[in-house]
């Protein structure tokens, strides 16, 4: 039948593509065969279309109507290949066929949800076998597909027949403690082994009575494939393992086996290292079990035994053990190293200098242990040996620091330490804001300047302590700060009494006579009468004179102020 239209049509991969001047053929087929046409996953179509006609798609019937059968299914596309329809027409061999199997080989193809089934329906087309329920004692196996399809999957059930009854059964005589250890986490060991080497594996029925509470001790070492040390006792039936298969896969799976039984090997160990191969709380050892999928044993403290267990597989041991030694040669560097860094040297120096050799905030003392990486220990207060110095570290380094500390010392002994006097008001500007000027002075000058504290007896008196000549430059640079600061304060005391109002008594300030009364007697300044403090019980009245009752505001520091380097800290 010809069709010129333009017609949709499904690719080989779904694709829907336009063809033009096609032809159509109907052909009919049991639809319970259409599966076999069309193969597991669509393989026989595809090789139809893929394979010889490789741009003829071929659509199934999907529903019945009045003049269409489910039988039928149509072929479109040019007319010399709708004629080849040879490799369609091949959906009359399908045919149903059977076969006899004894029933005790049907426990093999039916296990493990049908794997053997499903290996055959994706080798053979599609073909469908049909074994009898499960208990049942017929032989009769059905196979349902294409003729070639039927025939293969025959051969082949037969060769895995013949298999199966050349296979022997082997047992390995194994203690039940170890076979959670040859399962594997979810049985994945087990698996891989039986499929490696295409056997079957049988584990005993679990006998919890027969091995008895653990012991406080891990297991006496065993060889790999040996069954303990109770090898020539009569063996348990929980510790008999049967392996089903061919002669020889049989005895690849037994060496197998046993290589997946744990052994123990023990390493020695020094329990001085114990601690540090158990690690913070655990976390060395565990990450070597994890590392090494094995078991390791460390005795107790206080046993002081100098062995270590590793239990585990044969390989798995060996890498283990190769990975504590070298943890262990790791280990015995370190305590070398720290006995050769433990060497110790004191040293006595004055406490006088001790702040000198620590500078501000542990600026000289950082950097001689920085530079020689070393640790300096001062006596604490209330020792008594208070000039003691307790230096640690390499012996080169500490010779090197000690070396260090007393050319420090040296130069200290040789410092002096000479007074200057400075007028008090020029100490603030001296000092600046926040000591920032007279920090800077002493990190030139390499002295140090100490000023009086409020209250002094002396409040004039500035000590500088340094070399000899870097005392005698710092004291005339002072002097000379002094007397350039001193010009500025005087022209401000000048200001400061020119601009003073005069006296209601006697006319103080400018042309205000002087500072005396009209008899001649200094004038008494302003005076308040009838005032809180002249009332009986009254309080003193304030002293205009005093520098406490009426600060001043001028550059000079009053003599109740904490500091000219500002406000004190805590």
């Amino acid at each position: 039948m010809q069709n010129n239209q333009v017609l949709p049509v499904l690719g080989g991969r779904g694709e829907v593509v336009m063809q033009v001047n096609n032809f159509t053929a109907e052909m009919q087929a049991p639809s319970e065969y259409h599966r076999f046409l069309i193969g597991r996953g669509g393989a026989n179509i595809r090789r139809v279309r893929d394979g010889r006609e490789q741009d003829v798609p071929f659509f199934p019937a999907t529903a019945a109507t009045a003049t269409e059968p489910a039988s039928a299914f149509t072929i479109v596309g040019r007319r010399r290949r709708c004629g080849r329809r040879r490799s369609v027409e091949s959906v009359d061999d399908v045919v149903e066929d059977s076969m006899e199997v004894e029933p005790r080989h049907h426990r093999h193809f039916v296990c493990r949800r049908g794997q053997v089934l499903r290996e055959l329906a994706e080798e053979y087309g599609g073909v469908a076998v049909s074994f009898p329920r499960t208990g049942g004692a017929g032989q009769r196996v059905t196979l349902k597909g294409g003729r070639d399809c039927v025939d293969a999957a025959k051969r082949r059930i037969l060769e895995i027949i013949e298999d199966l009854e050349s296979q022997v059964s082997v047992e390995v005589v194994i203690q039940q403690r170890f076979h959670r250890a040859l399962v594997g986490p979810k049985g994945s060991r087990l698996q891989q082994l039986t499929k490696e080497h295409q056997v079957q594996v049988q584990l005993p029925e679990r006998d919890d009575g027969g091995t008895g509470p653990p012991g406080p001790e891990p297991p006496a070492p065993q060889e790999n494939g040996e069954a303990g040390p109770h090898a020539e006792a009569a063996p348990r039936k929980c510790d008999i393992i049967t392996v089903s298969g061919r002669p020889e896969k049989c005895e690849l799976a037994k060496a197998a086996l046993l290589a997946l039984v744990p052994v123990t090997e023990d390493v020695e160990v020094s329990y001085e290292l114990h601690r540090y191969i158990i690690g913070q709380k655990g976390s060395g050892i565990r990450k070597m079990m994890e590392e090494y999928e094995v078991n390791i044993w460390v005795p107790q403290p206080e046993q002081q035994w100098d062995v270590v267990r590793v239990t585990g597989q044969l390989t798995n041991v060996g890498r283990a053990r190769e990975g504590l030694l070298q943890r262990v040669r790791e280990l015995q560097a370190e305590q070398e190293d720290r006995a050769l860094r433990s060497f110790k040297v004191t040293m006595s120096v004055e406490p006088r200098f001790h702040p000198k050799i620590i500078g501000r905030k542990g600026a000289v003392i950082s950097q001689i242990r920085k530079d020689h990486d070393v640790s300096i220990q001062f006596p604490e207060k209330g020792d008594e040996q208070q000039d003691v110095l307790v230096i640690s570290g390499y012996e080169a380094n500490v010779g090197g620091a000690r070396g260090a500390l007393e050319r420090l010392v040296a130069e200290l002994r040789e410092m002096v330490s000479q007074d200057v006097r400075l007028d008090p008001r020029t100490h603030a500007r001296i000092i600046g804001a926040r000591g920032k000027a007279i920090r800077k002075l002493m990190e030139e000058f390499k002295v140090d300047i100490k000023f009086p504290p409020p209250g002094s007896e002396e409040p004039d008196r500035v000590a500088v302590t340094g070399l000899p000549e870097t005392v005698d430059n710092a004291i005339d640079h002072l002097l000379n700060l002094e007397e350039e600061y001193m010009l500025s304060v005087t022209e401000t005391e000048t200001l400061a009494a020119y601009m003073k109002p005069p006296s209601r008594y006697g006319g103080g300030g400018v042309g205000g006579g002087g500072g005396e009364d009209s008899n001649g007697a200094p004038a008494k300044g302003y005076v308040v009468r009838d005032a809180p403090w002249n009332a009986p019980g009254g309080d003193r009245a304030p002293d205009m004179s005093s520098a406490e009752d009426f600060p001043t505001f001028g550059a000079s520091v009053a003599p109740k102020q904490s500091s000219a380097w500002g406000p004190k800290k805590f």
